[in-house]
């Protein structure tokens, strides 16, 4: 039996491979427009969904170079490119008799040169003692195409949600520069990774433009498919979850990979597994009872930032409208409710309650200024907790300090122990039969 370590088997913060799960769903729409010459790529959802692990496997295996620019907030236009060109360094050596997968003509290959001696020549120091480099001319959209194209890379711009609206125009016009290229350079082809939930908040392009850029909607996994990253890993390691364990898991990872990939890891933490087991090794409630408390204590202090963001009032109102809105969204299950269920709930108590103030207040947390608390499930058309640990420690919140529509505060004070209390609690409706070990060794 082949051995691997836990940490090759789930992985919470780097591209699945192992347990990589093929989804159908979205796979033919993916490698279609990957495959496609010219067609430029958005693929949009949220944090944990499993974007970067579906590009990542399926770029392996159609792919023959690609290279990926992490963006981050402040980024101007110009180091992005800038960061491309510095990658490119891999496939034109400056020695000619360096051995490389991919010839370039010598053309190409002295304009590489050209332009890097053009960035060192031009590094300027600032007023704030920080060197930067500026773009040279030669560095034109064509030139990096080409450049790019000549390499056959794809690439990758992973957050691009993060960057300046100002910014994000720039893409489109590199884009039609990258169609226009295509003719020549097939591979060439730039994909932009965004954590929203429409393709128009990560890049706006001309209308012309619209049938020549795939949008690839990378929906929250199914239950069942967070199962088959627990078999996956099971079959891997030589372990056995017990009885509904993998049920427990898929409900709590709450449709994020991420979330499932940090609570099976955490599990072999506690079984002592490391490595592909011997013999198998069986992990049960208990394990799962740590798993949770580790993951929860570890994002406590996010928990509780989010919960300050969102609760928040940023001045005063009539109506405290984050607390009431979270407040009746925590009535409704697990999947959530619709704008329309929220708006009934809310007018039970206060009756005059303005639809406008639920429409806008629900925008505001679905983003990381209020802590992306919420997200909406376009196909169910369902407003939910964008993490299931959220929905817990809300009801933990508005339960211990009885808010109400015209309560003005807005601290997040429950406290871990609390929060475990209460999955607990919604453990032994899911999990009756183990439940009482889990809640016997207390918090």
């Amino acid at each position: 039996m082949k051995k691997y370590r836990v940490k090759e088997v789930f992985t919470p913060t780097t591209p699945a491979r192992i347990a990589f799960i093929d989804r159908e769903s979205i796979n033919d729409k993916l490698v279609n427009a990957l495959e496609m010459p010219g067609k430029q790529l958005i693929v949009y959802g949220h944090s944990g969904s499993g974007k970067t692990t579906l590009l990542a496997n399926k770029l392996d295996q159609l792919y023959e170079n690609h290279i990926t620019t992490h963006c981050m907030k402040g980024m101007k236009f110009d180091q992005i490119v800038l960061d491309a060109f510095d990658q490119l360094d891999t496939y034109y050596p400056s020695e000619l008799g360096t051995a490389r997968k991919n010839t370039v003509s010598a053309e190409l290959t002295a304009t590489y040169f050209l332009i890097k001696s053009k960035l060192q020549a031009s590094e300027t120091t600032e007023l704030t003692k920080k060197e930067q480099r500026i773009l040279p001319p030669q560095l034109t959209p064509q030139a990096l195409g080409k450049l790019l194209g000549a390499a056959k890379c794809c690439w990758i711009l992973e957050d691009f949600h993060k960057i300046d609206d100002s910014e994000k125009t720039q893409l489109s016009q590199l884009m039609k520069v990258f169609m226009d290229l295509s003719d020549k350079y097939e591979d060439l082809k730039i994909v932009a990774l965004g954590a929203v939930d429409t393709a128009r908040q990560v890049v706006e392009y001309d209308n012309e433009m619209r049938n020549r850029v795939a949008e690839i909607h990378v929906e929250l996994m199914t239950e069942p498919e967070i199962e088959s990253i627990v078999k996956k890993g099971e079959a891997a390691l030589n372990v056995a979850f017990e009885g509904e364990l993998k049920t427990l898991i898929a409900k709590y990872s709450n449709g994020l990979a991420s979330v499932c990939h940090h609570l099976c890891m955490y599990m072999c933490q506690a079984a002592g597994v490391e490595e592909t087991a011997t013999e198998q090794i069986v992990l049960d409630i208990n394990h799962f009872e740590s798993a949770l408390r580790l993951y929860v204590e570890e994002a406590s202090d996010s928990i509780r930032s989010a919960f300050e963001k969102a609760l928040k009032q940023r001045r005063k109102t009539q109506y405290h409208h984050t607390n009431i809105i979270l407040e009746a969204l925590c009535s409704f299950n697990e999947r959530g409710a619709s704008r329309v269920e929220l708006l009934q709930k809310i007018r039970r108590k206060i009756p005059k309650y303005p639809e406008i103030s639920l429409k806008n207040t629900l925008e505001k947390l679905k983003t990381d200024d209020y802590g992306s608390m919420l997200r909406f499930n376009q196909t169910a058309g369902l407003f939910s907790f964008s993490d299931l640990i959220f929905r817990v420690f809300a009801m933990a919140h508005f339960r211990n300090n009885g808010v109400n529509q015209k309560n003005k505060g807005n601290s997040a004070s429950s406290d871990v122990a609390q929060l475990i209390q209460l999955l607990e609690a919604e453990i032994k409706k899911s999990f009756p039969e183990g439940a009482r070990l889990f809640i016997a060794k207390g918090v």
